[in-house]
């Protein structure tokens, strides 16, 4: 008791220096500096967080001072954000009257993104650049494996894990404690997922399909380390990796041996993991026959695949785009699909009703545009570039060729069968029983803002991401 009760005045003491700080502070900067020198400080404090952005390659590194500082300096961009600030200056009419229309219009503009028929329509566009850039595998080159690349940041949730120690024998009693059983209960849950999760099920089901093709195949999962988890005694960054999760997803309930899995535990943004990944694949020595197989959440896979392209320069980028929320329109599918293969979305009149899940989905599409905007002025993508991602074809000189045991080439006469594309739908409530799906089969149904690529444009989370999809 007498400890618990010193714990208490140690906090408490510590939240009193921080507001004596905090108020310290604030005065010097409102009454000792001018509002116009105050106003350039953060002005210069801004512009310095984009030149290291800059030269850094982006603010990457999770839980980082300079992440978070972007995180909140960046937060003005986000269309949630912007809508906050907006309204708020509309109530307290802190605005001209000019002002005052351009905030009403903004703000007009930002409720339209609400509405699950503009929604649908912004993201729709972007999944359309994604299914465009879908193109057949070609056959290997003999010696080479086929690697499968998983952009996988965002597809897990933080959760309990298995036991490592032994229960505290001396801990101080507690209000609701957890009791062993349900600590073993909650530590051996299957890896939890997000909407995003369908990612990881259809690169294991990409992985199935090429071992039944004889390539060998191997998944590289790209995801580093959690913003969110804190970091204890005796761990790595691999061990605090969204990756390591990922890994254990795939081995234990999707059925991909640990022999078939590399893990990249540096990823920050689309950028970095491509990076990353080509780093990796020559420091274990991997002929990948000059052709990488791509999985990234349609929405960012158009700047995903031509990122890699730039990275992985005389390679061919194989787009597996997944994670819709949009099907194609219907006359773009009249010469492939009829009756019913023809799958349509029915149009309701609670389309024009605005909903949270539409103002997410129409944010995520916006955050993109503005992702690839960044990209562009970084110069990793090149805009009104063709879809078609393949390099002229060229020898392996810097690679070391890897013996691939038990390898079946494909003649030159066979042609690989076609992949089919994953459908839209909502993740899977629960894998813990789940069974590897079968090969042709399309699995259940993620940058950077939203947290789902880490790039410097990242900006806080502003509610958890919808659970329903149209």
């Amino acid at each position: 008791m007498v400890l618990l009760l010193t714990d208490v005045f140690l906090l408490l003491t510590q939240i009193l220096l921080w507001i004596v700080v905090g108020l310290v502070i604030w005065y010097f900067l409102s009454k000792i500096l001018d509002r116009k020198f105050l106003g350039l400080l953060v002005l210069l404090l801004f512009l310095a967080v984009i030149i290291l952005a800059f030269f850094r390659g982006g603010i990457d590194e999770p839980g980082s001072i300079l992440e978070l500082l972007w995180r909140v300096l960046s937060f003005p961009l986000t269309p949630f954000g912007l809508g906050l600030i907006l309204l708020f200056l509309l109530i307290t009419g802190k605005v001209a009257k000019l002002a005052r229309r351009i905030v009403i219009a903004v703000l007009i503009l930002l409720a339209l993104g609400s509405i699950p028929l503009v929604a649908y329509f912004l993201a729709q566009e972007l999944e359309m650049e994604a299914i465009e850039l879908i193109a057949p595998a070609p056959p290997l080159e003999a010696g080479s494996r086929q690697v499968i690349v998983l952009l996988g940041k965002g597809t897990t949730r933080t959760q309990l894990r298995p036991r490592v120690n032994p229960p505290p024998t001396d801990a101080p009693p507690v209000e609701r404690a957890i009791t062993p059983e349900q600590f073993d209960v909650l530590g051996n849950l299957h890896v939890q997922v997000t909407e995003h999760g369908d990612r990881i099920i259809y690169a294991a089901q990409l992985y199935r399909e090429e071992t039944g093709r004889g390539t060998n195949p191997l998944i590289v999962v790209s995801a580093g380390r959690r913003s969110d988890r804190l970091q204890k005694e005796g761990e790595n960054r691999e061990d605090v990796s969204e990756a390591r999760d990922i890994q254990r997803l795939l081995i234990q309930n999707l059925g991909v041996p640990e022999g078939g899995i590399l893990l990249d535990h540096n990823n920050g943004n689309v950028r970095r993991s491509a990076e990353e990944v080509k780093q990796l694949l020559q420091n274990q020595q991997v002929n990948f026959g000059n052709q990488i197989v791509l999985v990234a959440s349609a929405l960012n896979m158009n700047r995903a695949a031509l990122t890699f392209r730039e990275v992985f320069n005389e390679s061919r980028i194989i787009a597996r785009p997944t994670d819709f929320y949009t099907l194609p329109q219907p006359q773009r599918l009249l010469q492939v699909a009829s009756g019913r293969d023809l799958v349509e979305r029915e149009i309701q009149i609670t389309d024009v009703l605005p909903t949270a899940d539409a103002f997410y989905i129409s944010s995520q599409a916006l955050q993109e545009y503005l992702n690839s905007l960044y990209y562009f002025l970084r110069g990793w993508i090149k805009p009104f570039q063709a879809p078609n991602l393949s390099r002229p074809p060229t020898t392996t000189t810097n690679q070391s060729p890897q013996t691939v045991p038990n390898q079946q080439p494909l003649n030159s006469e066979q042609s690989p069968p076609q992949p089919s594309l994953p459908p839209q739908g909502t993740p899977p409530p629960s894998l813990q029983n789940a069974s590897p799906p079968q090969t042709g089969t399309a699995p259940p149904s993620a940058d950077e803002f939203s947290g789902n690529g880490g790039d410097p444009y990242q900006s806080p989370s502003y509610g958890t991401p919808p659970g329903q999809r149209w």
